[in-house]
């Protein structure tokens, strides 16, 4: 017991309505309104302070709900709803500290959904998936870690560690991690963080790509947001790209990785950007079976090498449902390094995604920070390609994200901060409040030299 422990006494949940300035287009669907769910604690320590902690993230039923017989404002009613479950558990819990109430938060949401679907006909014949629960567990546990974080006479990526903790990690990842604290994986917060950008399957390219351009520019767009990736990489200075695939053909896929490289390379150039691009790939499991991005790989090796070699990772090439698989990604990583996403929603999984021959991991605290902690300590332990990925996070999320982000010792060293192409007029207060995060220079975000109490 630490005197530091907090029990929750009161909690606060609300949603806001956010439209996208620019719709995201997934393999499962397309984003174009989203809920912004935002949650407040206020809790009592051990020692007998009263702290306050908030957390907030997107509700991505596209992403996290891809159930194509229920629509989006049904899905998103069933989350909202569950977010409402979940702050009545939450409230007068016992004192534990914040990984330990993480672990229990996470196991309390899944049994809470399961009470949800009992009392909703729609979730009979379609549950929530685990990742959705996930999703709208994340806000409670960043809250949770938020107010921890002000109890503390120390940083809070500093904190936790054996004087702060009452558990180490063998309590949620085993006993192979007897004796081992989330400290012992994290590393100093850095100050520059280089910011990955997102390149859409039908994005406009170059100016000249004047058929793609003339559809950005007819659809609204009140924050007059670049309409090709020339004009971004002009504007910010961009190194690091990942490319969403469509993933219907290999042979096209092939050649939007090569037209992409070619046209970063050239207005990397042009803008005197060093270095040349990096890229990533997300076909957003679009691929069936592995051979098929075994294709692309060799089409693209074939075509042009140059565009395969700037290739870091990619990330959840195939379905989400480990279990229907009939062949593993080893091939495919012998390659280059293949990081899970989707198919990261139960820690309990972690070794078979490992014997299944997933690289590594793509950490998001959109699943939850102790989830996503534990996550990225279980990765470090064994070796794997890490990654930290983003959810078009805006706002307090977005802060909460990049902090994360800046603590971890990761294998591509950049941030996918792509609320500046999809929300960027978004949460304005939290914005203003928050400066530093929300301005790129030079293609990197600039960190202020410390945080605050909490997360933030």
């Amino acid at each position: 017991m630490k005197a530091t422990d907090i029990r929750v006494e009161t909690v606060e949940v609300t949603f806001d309505d956010e439209r996208l300035s620019v719709p995201l287009h997934l393999s499962k669907g397309v984003i174009e309104a989203i809920t912004y769910a935002a949650v407040t604690v206020n809790a009592r320590t051990r020692g007998g302070s009263n702290v306050r902690g908030t957390g907030a993230i997107l509700l991505s039923d596209v992403w996290a709900f891809p159930a194509p017989d229920l629509d989006h404002e049904e899905k998103d009613r069933l989350m909202r709803r569950l977010c409402r479950a979940i702050a009545v558990w939450l409230e007068d819990d016992q004192y534990e500290d914040p990984i330990q109430k993480g672990i229990r938060l996470e196991q309390a949401a899944v049994e809470l959904a399961v009470q949800l679907a009992e009392e909703e006909p729609l979730l009979r014949s379609t549950p929530m998936p685990r990742l959705a629960v996930l999703n709208c567990m994340a806000p409670f546990d960043a809250a949770l870690h938020d107010a921890w974080g002000a109890a503390l006479p120390v940083p809070l990526y500093a904190a936790y560690t054996a004087e702060t903790l009452n558990e180490d990690l063998s309590a949620g990842l085993g006993v192979d991690f007897a004796g081992r604290y989330p400290a012992d994986y994290l590393g100093p917060r850095r100050g520059t963080l280089s910011v990955q950008h997102v390149v859409g399957f039908n994005d406009a390219l170059t100016p000249a790509d004047e058929e793609r351009a003339k559809r950005r520019e007819e659809r609204e767009n009140p924050s007059a947001l670049p309409a090709d990736l020339t004009t971004w990489i002009e504007r910010d200075r961009l190194r690091f790209f990942k490319l969403k695939l469509r993933g219907q053909s290999p042979v096209e896929d092939a050649a939007r990785l090569i037209e992409v490289y070619t046209a970063a390379s050239q207005a990397m150039e042009t803008a005197g950007v060093a270095g040349g691009p990096r890229l990533s790939v997300d076909p957003n499991e679009a691929y069936q079976k592995a051979d098929i991005m075994l294709e692309v790989l060799d089409r693209v090796a074939a075509q042009k090498p140059q565009a395969l070699t700037a290739l870091d990772y990619i990330e959840q090439p195939t379905p989400r449902d480990l279990g229907a698989y009939t062949d593993t990604l080893h091939d495919v990583a012998a390659r280059v390094p293949v990081v899970v996403d989707e198919s990261l929603d139960n820690l309990d999984n972690l070794d078979w995604i490992h014997r299944l021959g997933w690289s590594g991991l793509a950490v998001k605290t959109c699943k939850g920070h102790t989830h996503s902690l534990l996550a990225y300590c279980w990765g470090r332990q064994h070796g794997l390609y890490l990654t930290l990925q983003d959810l078009t996070n805006p706002g307090l999320a977005l802060v909460h994200s990049v902090n994360f982000c800046a603590h971890l010792r990761l294998d591509v060293d950049c941030f996918e901060g792509n609320y500046r192409q999809f929300m960027p007029l978004s949460r304005p207060q939290e914005q203003a409040a928050h400066p530093a995060y929300f301005q790129v220079t030079d293609g990197q975000l600039t960190l202020p030299p410390a945080m605050g109490s909490g997360l933030y």
